[in-house]
């Protein structure tokens, strides 16, 4: 690999509340953290006119669109196969274990995950950010990390 990019600036983050599952009858409270994510990007090469692999400014929004969809939510995992999750009118309905949670739905997000850990999410937000950037600029690896709190953190790899 030729160049890597590090991104991770102050407004790379998001605030939700969530409840990790560790089996049939174990999990979290629910709880909320202050998110903070970061991006390491490899390209192999760079536009030998402009001295550029890419252009901070097309990145860096991107990575903020991904944060501020899950910002301020109740995040839920789709899944689980410890947990149900419906929706009931406005309201999405959670029971795991012997607790039922309601909550409305404007205020939650289900992601398409087993479990709402920092794992998981590292993954998601690769995924997301990748889905957004265009495929025409020459990203070769992408690495994503999320800390939960400062000082523990996951970082999620994906070669393109």
């Amino acid at each position: 690999m030729g160049f890597v990019f590090h991104l991770n600036k102050e407004t790379f983050k998001f605030s939700c509340t969530h409840f990790t599952i560790f089996g049939p009858n174990s999990g979290e409270r629910m709880h909320g953290h202050n998110y903070y994510v970061s991006f390491n990007l490899y390209f192999d090469s760079i536009n030998p006119k402009q001295g550029l692999a890419v252009d901070f400014n097309l990145l860096k929004p991107i990575i903020k669109d991904v944060c501020e969809e899950l910002d301020e939510h109740v995040l839920i995992a789709e899944k689980s196969p410890y947990q149900k999750v419906t929706k009931e009118g406005f309201q999405v309905v959670v029971q795991f274990n012997n607790k039922t949670y309601s909550l409305p739905q404007e205020d939650t997000r289900i992601l398409p995950l087993v479990n709402i850990s920092s794992e998981e999410l590292a993954r998601w937000i690769c995924q997301r950010f990748l889905e957004k950037t265009p495929t025409d600029i020459g990203l070769k690896k992408v690495e994503t990390s999320v800390e939960e709190t400062r000082g523990q953190s996951v970082t999620f790899a994906q070669s393109l």
